[in-house]
């Protein structure tokens, strides 16, 4: 039978995925991407974008109970209303639990307008921080703590725009075979450059502070699962950016001598980049549940 901790884990996991692919895929439509090829990339990731707001609010419902279960060491505690009650009102776990069921609800009430995207990027954007409300960075008090609070948000925010805009990605390269959408295409990848960088800095610079502010050291000790964890976490990270600057300044320039290889090459390392990542968010949905120490 399947522990609280390991569903505790894997409804994080589902949780981080939604957002960050609700929050990933509305911001490539609402920034990255031109007008017209902004209208085309959200009629084709529209399936995407309601699995992924239905699976926020799904895994945000479950999440509470896994909690009590947990606290309870227990399955009968998740079902337990004092537990329930308990949990809900008298803890951070039971606030940030009511407001990531509030921006969930709120973000797939949102999806029916077609023109909402901006809408849809702020409450996925939300929905997302809203992790930093718990976890790691609740360990710190008074200033200390709100600034932990503030730099984690940071830190989801830009690795879910990094690895969420991918998924859009490799449709937008398909649209470079399209003459109607060819010129804005590449003017999505243009930007999509720029944000990367500013991302993948973010990423690195807040991911440096988080772990200097919960271990005050590099995750060297193995004999610790939390520390060898974060290590593998922080090489995947560095094959994911490795992957982006080959993308960048190897791939993307023999766009104008060798477009068809150049951009099969790109393509398949946004592939290779969505599964790392999807390897990183895995780690993250473990790490949350361990403790540090």
């Amino acid at each position: 039978m399947i522990t609280p901790h390991v569903a505790l884990a894997l409804v994080r996991l589902c949780f981080d995925a939604a957002a960050i692919t609700a929050y990933g895929v509305s911001g490539f439509i609402a920034w990255i991407a031109p007008k017209r090829l902004g209208q085309a990339t959200a009629a084709s990731s529209n399936f995407l974008i309601i699995a992924a707001s239905s699976l926020a609010v799904l895994s945000t419902i479950a999440w509470l109970p896994i909690e009590a279960a947990m606290i309870g060491e227990s399955w009968q505690s998740a079902v337990d209303r004092g537990t329930l009650s308990a949990l809900l009102c008298d803890t951070a776990i039971g606030k940030a639990w009511l407001v990531r069921l509030a921006l969930s609800l709120l973000l797939t009430a949102a999806l029916p307008w077609r023109s909402a995207s901006i809408v849809r990027l702020v409450l996925s954007g939300f929905l997302l921080a809203s992790l930093a409300l718990t976890g790691h960075a609740n360990m710190d008090e008074g200033t200390r703590g709100v600034l932990h609070i503030l730099n984690d948000a940071l830190h989801v925010l830009a690795g879910g725009a990094w690895l969420g805009s991918l998924l859009a990605l490799p449709g937008c390269l398909a649209r470079l075979r399209d003459p109607a959408l060819c010129t804005e295409a590449k003017t999505a990848l243009r930007r999509f450059s720029s944000a990367g960088h500013l991302a993948v800095a973010l990423v690195i610079a807040t991911g440096i502070v988080n772990t200097v502010l919960v271990l005050q050291r590099w995750p060297t000790d193995f004999a610790s699962t939390y520390q060898m964890l974060l290590a593998t976490k922080i090489a995947f990270v560095a094959g994911m950016t490795g992957l982006a600057l080959m993308n960048r300044y190897i791939f993307v320039p023999r766009m104008l001598t060798q477009p068809d290889r150049a951009i099969i090459r790109i393509r398949n390392g946004t592939y290779a980049e969505l599964a790392l990542g999807a390897g990183v968010l895995a780690l993250v949905a473990f790490l949350g549940t361990l403790d540090p120490a």
